[in-house]
């Protein structure tokens, strides 16, 4: 057997798949990508069993269908350092693949296609349509905020919270907390809560950034999360485990609320990230006679910064990672930010842009 195909028509859709593969994988199968060709459909698919991507894309129909498997990264070296125009033939025997393009030639392995894992077909999942742009925004404006490698595993992903009034999507490592929302109509028979793994978010993402369709599926079911878009879907079983009640953790006296110029305090925090003592990464922050007044040390030297702000009368003074203020401001793109500083009932801190409340952070304080 053997087929044709264009360097480009190739790359696009192995971009798309080549993130779930691993260099390492228990079984040797699962380091390559299975290549369908099905009349004028060349289908890849990659898997690591926890995660399945499928892409798809249209090509001048083929005398015959093809199915065999390739050492993905391999390929993908090949095929980038060939012209896009550039015709490869494929020459499929039992267990070898030849690869011809220009006057080179390369040699494979390849597995029985047929041994290719997949993941179940999903069966019983709740149907959600939801505009491309803003589920990429939901997630990106959020996603920082997951854990990783921490040893709460239901920390290690992102939240889905689905009724029929809209979608919420919440990440938190433990020490902050990142909420996203959107307002829209959905036909759900009961609310529906997902955490979906933080390779499947990043893989996600990459799907979402490609020029398709504006709106995708989501299917939800109790195990599965499965994506459709134009070309391309992503299975990926869920995390098992009971996310944290994040409403608990967001601040309920709003007394202490303080505006302040988002650019202004983004600008200090970064001034002042050059004397953060790394073992701590804390930085002091002193609201005082309408001015916010910002502190670091190290055994470099120290830094003093002092911002303008509005709405809070008091003095505070309270301390907080920089890694975790810093993000925070970069993701807010409205001019002002209100600021919930802890004091009294509250233990934790809230910024959300002003006049914007799709987007709401909550940050845990360090001891000063």
């Amino acid at each position: 057997m053997h087929i044709k195909l264009k360097a480009k028509e190739l790359l696009d859709p192995l971009q798309t798949v080549i993130g779930v593969v691993e260099k390492r994988q228990t079984l040797p199968i699962l380091s390559h990508v299975l290549i369908q060709v099905i009349s004028d459909q060349l289908v890849l698919t990659t898997t690591d069993m926890e995660i399945e991507i499928k892409a798809s894309h249209r090509i001048n129909k083929q005398e015959e269908d093809v199915s065999f498997t390739v050492y993905a990264k391999d390929l993908i070296d090949i095929i980038r350092r060939l012209d896009e125009k550039t015709t490869i033939e494929f020459i499929i025997e039992e267990s070898k693949i030849y690869i011809k393009a220009n006057s080179n030639s390369f040699e494979l392995n390849t597995f029985n296609h047929q041994d290719f894992p997949s993941l179940p077909k999903i069966e019983n999942s709740d149907i959600v349509n939801i505009n491309r742009q803003a589920l990429k925004e939901l997630i990106e404006n959020t996603s920082f905020s997951m854990g990783n490698q921490d040893i709460r595993a239901y920390l290690n992903g992102l939240y889905f919270e689905v009724d029929n009034t809209g979608i919420v999507i919440v990440a938190t490592d433990g020490h902050r907390l990142a909420i996203g929302e959107i307002t829209q109509q959905n036909k759900l028979n009961n609310k529906k809560t997902v955490i979906l793994p933080r390779k499947a978010v990043l893989e996600l993402t990459k799907i979402l950034n490609k020029n398709e369709k504006n709106e995708v599926n989501l299917h939800l079911s109790d195990n599965y999360f499965y994506l459709v878009s134009d070309n391309t879907t992503i299975i990926s079983r869920l995390i098992d485990g009971n996310f944290p009640n994040y409403a608990q953790v967001i601040p309920t006296d709003l007394e202490n609320t303080v505006t302040i110029d988002r650019t202004d305090f983004l600008d200090s925090l970064q001034q002042a990230s050059i004397f953060v003592e790394e073992r701590t990464k804390g930085v002091r922050l002193l609201f005082k006679d309408s001015q916010l007044h910002i502190f670091s040390h190290s055994e470099r030297g120290t830094a003093k910064t002092q911002i303008e702000t509005a709405g809070l009368d008091k003095e505070i003074e309270i301390a907080f990672n920089i890694h975790y203020l810093i993000p925070i401001l970069e993701k807010i793109s409205e001019k002002k930010v209100s600021m919930v500083v802890p004091g009294g009932d509250n233990q934790s801190c809230m910024l959300i842009g002003v006049g914007n409340e799709t987007y709401q952070y909550v940050v845990m304080p360090m001891k000063i």
